[in-house]
């Protein structure tokens, strides 16, 4: 639970935006002194970015990711307890959760993950404070980030594009006598994120049961074609 006003009114132990921050620093301190690069997994304040990014403009080789859910959920929707919102790190303010999307769109974000996280339901069903951590993400990271705003030039570089140069994987070409390696998704198509759609063998997502816009309509990569059928 984030710390704010969200948790004293519901009467939870929360953690603060400084405990990220803190340690935000403290690594980009060591990575200075060092010379070495750093990767930030799933950072979620706005203190973060920008200490990530006064460290890039100073020249650090410093980047970061954020997860899906991070730019739409916020601390708000833990107000019915539902366990299927506690995530790590806990989902903050809207004033954050907007933050991150404009980090993502200046560039100081260079990618966002699924944070993809099954849990079996007897570690969710329960009291909120005692639940495990996690949100099952493969399938609706595409409709969250339609939902945060972004174009289709900023998810492809957010999902694709930037994490293979983090890793320094090469860029796949989509021209003749490549081997083909492409998604095929429409930000504009409906459908129905419920029993029959579920592709994961658990389902602790708050978006269970919800109409969803934004989906994949074909996986091409390894020889395999995949439709969503």
């Amino acid at each position: 639970m984030n710390e704010g006003t969200m948790s004293t009114y519901l009467g939870m132990k929360g953690i603060p935006n400084l405990a990220e921050s803190l340690m935000v620093s403290r690594d980009l301190y060591l990575a200075e002194y060092t010379e070495a690069p750093i990767h930030f997994a799933s950072i979620s304040t706005p203190e973060a970015v920008d200490l990530i990014k006064k460290a890039k403009a100073k020249g650090l080789r410093v980047t970061c990711d954020v997860a899906a859910h991070q730019l739409v959920f916020t601390d708000e929707d833990i107000v019915g307890f539902d366990s299927n919102y506690k995530v790590s790190p806990p989902l903050r303010t809207k004033a954050d959760a907007k933050a991150l999307i404009k980090g993502i769109k200046d560039g100081v974000i260079d990618a966002v993950v699924s944070q993809h996280t099954p849990q079996e339901i007897e570690y969710k069903n329960v009291e909120f404070h005692i639940a495990k951590n996690g949100i099952i993400g493969l399938q609706t990271v595409l409709p969250l980030l339609v939902r945060a705003g972004l174009n289709e030039e900023q998810i492809v570089n957010s999902l694709a594009v930037r994490p293979r140069q983090i890793l320094g994987l090469a860029i796949p070409q989509i021209k003749e006598g490549a081997t083909a390696n492409l998604v095929l998704f429409d930000l504009a198509k409906s459908w129905n994120f419920d029993e029959k759609t579920n592709r994961s063998k658990s389902k602790n997502s708050p978006l269970f049961g919800q109409t969803l816009k934004g989906a994949v309509e074909l996986v091409i990569n390894n020889n395999q074609i995949i439709k969503n059928d």
